[in-house]
């Protein structure tokens, strides 16, 4: 019996799984070891690549960790989307803890990581930048789909969820170090109540 024999990988199916390892193991670096400690040798390490073919894919060490940084918010845009949410339908309640969800994830770990180390950062921060506008781009497009809003109304709508995101991420900071039960849970009552109000007058 004839057997075929096995298919070769295309250049670019080989190139996209090396990139998703490579993006993948940073994700987990970033998230363990921090920002400082998310050496490339680390990341090849993990990826279970070498530095020659990581460089062949990103040029620097600050070209990996933005690639990074793209890859961590298309994820929660994918999070966003499989959820399917219709605030109309689903409520807020819903969105407060898929949002808590997302902040205390590790990978939004390794966000805030590579966010925290952009501040002192001027080439980290402006190749960052453009990728940080897209995601907020996409949020304002969810908000208006989500909310069934127009334009006019949809800009202060996702200024008001992008502020309740911020809440969250900053809360997933400060828990590791000291939490406070009876007020995390507050708080979800809380946010959940003010999208109501605020989002229910833009609705209308």
């Amino acid at each position: 019996m004839r057997t075929e024999p096995p298919t070769r990988r295309t250049q670019a199916a080989r190139r996209e799984a090396t990139c998703a390892k490579v993006l993948g193991a940073t994700i987990e670096c970033l998230a363990e070891l921090g920002y400082f400690g998310t050496s490339i040798a680390a990341i090849c390490e993990r990826a279970g690549v070498s530095q020659g073919a990581l460089f062949r894919h990103y040029p620097t060490r600050r070209d990996v960790i933005v690639a990074a940084a793209e890859a961590i918010g298309r994820h929660h845009l994918e999070s966003f989307a499989a959820a399917d949410l219709d605030l109309r339908r689903d409520g807020y309640r819903r969105f407060v803890e898929l949002i808590r969800g997302i902040c205390r994830s590790p990978t939004h770990a390794a966000w805030r990581e590579i966010m925290i180390a952009a501040r002192t950062d001027d080439g980290l921060r402006e190749a960052a930048s453009a990728g940080l506008g897209r995601f907020e781009a996409a949020i304002l497009e969810l908000c208006a789909r989500s909310l069934g809003l127009g334009e006019a109304a949809a800009q202060p709508a996702a200024v008001i969820l992008l502020s309740v995101m911020h809440m969250f991420d900053s809360e997933a900071v400060t828990v590791v170090v000291y939490g406070n039960a009876a007020i995390e849970a507050r708080r979800i009552e809380w946010a959940t109540g003010m999208l109501e109000r605020e989002l229910g007058v833009l609705g209308n």
